[in-house]
């Protein structure tokens, strides 16, 4: 992170609730950036503080009965004070997750560097045995047999250290022989974009509706140093742009990835099907676990054919092919 716009206060949407579950705060941080968060910070969970090391660092072994008796909080940073219209926005997604009941306020508070202390806490991450995530402040010495893909989250969504990714980048892994044509919708940082390029893609392109998003996955391509990857940037081969899911894109494409929210992944599985190749592959990420007789039946729908479902905690990842022409 290049530490952020500069700004004299910055706007606070809290979002607050009972439960110290991992998935339940990973999924709160991932509905903030859905909405637009610059950042976001975790309050009041000693457990999943201990059970996060890389990005929270340790707490003292003593806790004050006020803290450990405080509703967990998950804060999102924002320029502007959210709008009425983003705030539902965040309540739709969250009434998604039925375990949990939350509360939601926004506060405003003076300028803080809690950008520069997220940094100190993000460290690698590797997502298989040949490709690791580093992040763009840190020194690290690459193996013989490794890819490494240099990131900068910027203001958008997309580290490697969450269970949406990681499936993301685990599918490619797997189901990519080298020289594809690969679709990234909703790109956010980039990261599933560069893997895909990292694991031999001819062609990528990624797009996202943030214009905010769009530019860290820009500048994100110009950290990059694997081989692989400056091959298809010298060829212009690596492009990132501003789009809605899928229109106007013009395939074919061998493999389609696409990591977002279940009620807009089901927007864009007619246009998946006619740019898919008859053989190739759609990724898809970013849905709950009690989401995914939804999304299945959405696939049944437009003739998709599950060949491989994931899971990483509450999350869930599936591959699907075309089906059979009638």
């Amino acid at each position: 992170m290049k530490g952020g716009p500069s700004v004299e206060q910055w706007n606070q949407l809290i979002v607050s609730f009972s439960s110290i579950d991992t998935s339940i705060i990973d999924y709160v941080n991932y509905a903030l950036f859905e909405v637009g968060a610059l950042g976001t910070e975790v309050k009041y969970a000693q457990d999943y503080l201990e059970n996060h090391p890389n990005l929270f660092g340790e707490i003292p072994l003593d806790l004050p009965n006020s803290y450990l008796e405080h509703p967990v909080e998950v804060l999102g940073y924002f320029e502007e004070i959210p709008s009425k219209e983003k705030i539902e926005e965040i309540k739709l997604i969250l009434s998604m997750y039925e375990k949990e009941t939350f509360e939601i306020r926004v506060e405003s508070i003076k300028n803080e560097n809690w950008q520069q202390n997220w940094m100190k806490y993000y460290e690698k991450e590797r997502i298989s045995r040949h490709l690791v995530i580093v992040p763009a402040w840190q020194e690290y010495k690459t193996k013989a047999d490794e890819h490494v893909i240099i990131l900068d989250p910027g203001v958008a969504f997309g580290t490697g250290n969450h269970p949406t990714t990681q499936l993301g980048g685990q599918a490619l892994s797997i189901f990519m022989q080298g020289g594809e044509r690969v679709l990234d919708v909703g790109t956010g940082s980039g990261i599933l974009s560069f893997i895909a390029s990292a694991l031999g893609a001819s062609q990528v392109e990624g797009y996202d509706l943030d214009p905010q998003a769009v530019s860290s996955a820009k500048d994100n391509l110009e950290l990059q140093k694997d081989s692989r990857i400056l091959k298809l940037i010298a060829e212009d081969a690596i492009k990132f742009g501003e789009n809605d899911l899928m229109k106007g894109v013009n395939g074919p494409f061998d493999i389609i990835v696409a990591n977002i929210l279940p009620h807009i992944l089901v927007n864009m599985l007619e246009d998946a099907y006619r740019e898919l190749t008859q053989e190739g592959y759609l990724i898809l990420g970013g849905i709950l676990e009690t989401k995914g007789p939804e999304i299945e039946a959405a696939l049944d729908k437009y003739n998709f054919k599950v060949i491989q479902k994931n899971q990483l905690g509450e999350w869930l990842g599936y591959i699907a092919k075309k089906g059979d022409i009638d």
